[in-house]
Parts: C-alpha cells; sequence; structure tokens
C-alpha cells in the first residue's frame, strides 16, 4: 500500500495587506508559493530554489512562522504532508500585478486576507493563522488536521 508523504516550504508573501497565492490549473484549491524540500535540502533553501524556479524571484527567505500538518486523499490513496511556513520578502513583486509563473500548470495571483476561504486556500489552517498574523499575533504557528475527517476540498 501507498504511503506518500510530503514535507513542503511555503512562503507567506504579503504586499499591501495582500497575499501571495497559487492555484495548479483546473484544480479547486489554492496554496502558498513553494514546494517541497528536496532529501538532504534545508528549508530555506527548497523555499528559494522553489520560488526562483516557479516565478523568478531571488527572495528573502526570513523568519520561520510555524507549521501545519495535513492530510488528503486522491484517488483513493492518503496523502500526508507538513508544511513549513517562513516569511519571504521581495522587491521583483508589486502586488499591483499579476506575478508571470515559470511554470505551465500554475498561475499565481493577489488575495485579501477575507477571501481565504472562497480561494480555498489549502491547508485549511492556514486561512486562520494568515487573519491572526496580519491582525499582529505572533504566536507560532502549528495546527494539524491529521484527526479530522478529510472534506470535499481534499477529496479527488
Amino acid at each position: 500500500m501507498q504511503k506518500p508523504f510530503h514535507h513542503l516550504a511555503r512562503a507567506v508573501i504579503i504586499k499591501n495587506n495582500r497575499i501571495l497565492l497559487a492555484k495548479a490549473i483546473g484544480t479547486i484549491n489554492t496554496f502558498l508559493p513553494g514546494g517541497h524540500i528536496e532529501f538532504g535540502e534545508s528549508a530555506k533553501d527548497a523555499l528559494e530554489r522553489e520560488l526562483a524556479e516557479e516565478l523568478g524571484i531571488r527572495p528573502t527567505v526570513g523568519k520561520l512562522l510555524g507549521l501545519v500538518e495535513h492530510k488528503w486523499e486522491k484517488q483513493g490513496i492518503l496523502h500526508c504532508e507538513i508544511n513549513q511556513f517562513f516569511e519571504v520578502e521581495s522587491d521583483e513583486l508589486d502586488s499591483d500585478d499579476f506575478p508571470v509563473s515559470r511554470e505551465s500548470h500554475i498561475t499565481f495571483f493577489w488575495s485579501e486576507a477575507g477571501k481565504l476561504e472562497a480561494n480555498n486556500v489549502q491547508p485549511y489552517p492556514i486561512r486562520g493563522l494568515l487573519k491572526g498574523y496580519l491582525n499582529g499575533i505572533n504566536d507560532v504557528w502549528w495546527e494539524s488536521t491529521l484527526k479530522t475527517d478529510i472534506d470535499v476540498f481534499n477529496k479527488n
């Protein structure tokens, strides 16, 4: 039986109170930019690499904001992941423009904090954590969906 596990580094990029989101073309969920951490690679190095590959930028990866454990099901197979979230700065991004993706399967856009639910940001605990962060709550993040039922947005 397959047991897919994903270790991910994600960027929290905020400009003018808007959050940069990514969306895989043809899907209903969105997520924060970033991606898989390769074996032996640090999370910060992975995030710099992923943002260079996805957006062609050289970001400044700041402090670790926290972790979210998450699960979903794809074609009947349970997937589990750990997302590490970091503050990220980049002068190469402008919140008035749609960032151009360098990968054909992903698009990027800026979202108001109040539209995170409407944009179906995953893993879903990040929605509340981001809202708190924008309101000055600087606690270290840790959330988990591992003991909850998988909802319709995390099953296909």
